[in-house]
């Protein structure tokens, strides 16, 4: 016998018609999960995929799939309206499945507020680890290519650095690198 807590509801699972008939939990407000099986009910151990927390489930066909607490806590404890595919977290925390922090929302406004979440706004990017050129090598780069007096040939100048003759060209018309203008 598992303890509710104060408040605490309990709804039976309703999967999609992939996952099989032997399979059979029940979800909480508090967002817990109860296993039933045969006679003996579990609490589910929380399990944790891309960040979310999890269930795994059996299909039909034998092998198995994971489902989402926070989306089967909105199918089942909040309204829905048309259009709405996506689940959200208010506060940002993937593992705060509190139904104050889950709301239904359409694509749109999940990606408004994705892109508003703080911890995206201060991400600082970085240039990749594994680019041949730097700022710094390019400055020079174009330093030669634009030098009034240059003689050496762009085929030599690529050579030198390691890149194409084709990459030399885009950084000359500015289509890559455009942004390095101090050279």
């Amino acid at each position: 016998m598992i303890r509710s807590y104060y408040n605490e509801e309990w709804k039976d699972v309703e999967f999609d018609d992939g996952i099989s008939e032997n399979e059979s939990y029940k979800i909480s407000n508090f967002g817990r999960l109860i296993r039933i099986r045969e006679d003996r009910d579990f609490l589910q151990k929380k399990t944790y995929t891309n960040g979310y927390q999890a269930i795994r489930t059996r299909l039909k066909s034998g092998s198995w799939s994971s489902r989402y607490v926070h989306k089967l806590m909105a199918e089942h404890f909040l309204e829905r309206k048309e259009g709405q595919r996506f689940v959200i977290h208010l506060n940002y925390d993937k593992k705060d499945n509190s139904l104050e922090n889950l709301q239904w929302a359409t694509k749109r406004e999940k990606e408004i507020h994705q892109f508003s979440n703080p911890e995206n706004k201060n991400i600082v990017r970085k240039l990749p680890s594994h680019a041949k050129l730097t700022e710094t090598k390019v400055k020079f780069i174009k330093r030669k290519i634009f030098d009034p007096n240059r003689r050496t040939r762009l085929k030599m100048i690529a050579k030198q650095f390691g890149i194409s003759e084709m990459q030399l060209y885009r950084i000359k018309t500015g289509e890559n690198w455009g942004h390095v203008r101090e050279y």
